[in-house]
């Protein structure tokens, strides 16, 4: 750029000479400084527009890559999902059936996740949708096999257990055969000998002479012994473990006492006529976690014949029972 500046004067005709300031010259460089700054920055943002920077080239391919990973990876987590159903499914109808312990609901196998602020952090970030879903599932997954853990570690010490198992489960009639004048009573609805409303009985009544022994059915502890004012007069209760209790009721004379064990076979009280009882009779029960069972489907003292008529036998009784 030229220092000096003239300019034509018409009443000399000559050229003056123009003197420029220094502040319009620093003006000047600071305008084309600027709008250079501004074509500059116009084409950086339409060439990054339409083109990748090669560190940007770089950063998309390793997302990419990270992306098919992501996907392979929820793969093998249904993949891994379906294996570990297959093993639950197993566990509950083989493994726990055949130790005759209650199965898992699926409720409980698949666990609860919920709560808006688990997920959080994958808000706001590009495939947020597919990030959680992955973290979902395996949250889902862990807690599977984790109780699925816990079911074998279960059945193992069942498995452990068995023989213990056998001796204590309720597995023969707890009056002999040659007590015994007849089952008055089977499981199962019927009318109440008192006021005639259909109630459920929740065992089985043995009648028989007054002073017939009563055999405990398994080995296990004596947890209640004494009279009862629910109407089961002189009763005991026997805690056979694994979840199992029997209940003998309207006993003559208990030979037992409270906290003591013992074993099947033995003479545990005589039949008799207390509490709520119109005349002398065992009433007998079994109960799995709490609940009253058909002690029929415990008698592995009996015939399969025996077994098969006791069955048709209370299935009439206790259909004319409810009729009538």
């Amino acid at each position: 750029m030229a220092k000096v500046k003239y300019k034509f004067n018409p009443q000399t005709l000559k050229f003056d000479v123009v003197a420029i300031s220094l502040t319009k010259r620093i003006a000047k460089v600071l305008i084309h400084f600027g709008f250079s700054l501004v074509v500059s920055a116009v084409l950086i943002l339409i060439y990054s527009f339409f083109f990748d920077t090669p560190k940007e080239r770089i950063l998309k391919r390793e997302t990419s890559d990270y992306l098919v990973k992501l996907e392979l990876l929820q793969k093998k987590l249904e993949h891994t999902n379906m294996l570990v159903s297959d093993i639950e499914q197993r566990d509950n109808i083989i493994y726990r059936a055949i130790f005759e312990v209650d199965s898992i609901p699926m409720s409980q196998r698949e666990g609860g996740f919920g709560g808006s602020n688990r997920y959080a952090k994958f808000e706001g970030l590009r495939n947020s949708d597919l990030l959680v879903n992955t973290a979902q599932m395996l949250d889902v997954l862990t807690w599977k096999v984790y109780v699925q853990s816990k079911s074998f570690d279960e059945v193992i010490d069942l498995a452990k257990n068995k023989e213990r198992i056998i001796q204590c489960m309720p597995a023969i009639q707890p009056v002999s055969v040659k007590d015994l004048a007849r089952i008055s009573d089977f499981f199962g609805f019927r009318r109440d000998p008192f006021n005639r409303s259909v109630k459920y009985h929740h065992g089985i009544d043995f009648s028989g002479p007054i002073g017939s022994p009563i055999y405990a059915t398994g080995d296990g502890v004596v947890v209640e012994c004494g009279y009862s004012f629910f109407g089961y007069g002189n009763q005991i209760i026997i805690d056979h473990g694994f979840g199992y209790k029997t209940r003998y009721a309207h006993l003559h004379k208990i030979n037992i006492k409270e906290g003591q064990k013992v074993t099947r076979g033995q003479i545990i009280a005589t039949l008799g006529n207390t509490g709520r009882s119109t005349g002398p009779h065992l009433h007998y029960e079994v109960l799995h976690r709490g609940k009253p069972v058909d002690p029929l489907n415990f008698f592995n003292d009996i015939t399969e014949e025996e077994y098969d008529r006791m069955v048709s036998i209370s299935t009439v009784e206790n259909s004319v029972r409810v009729r009538y």
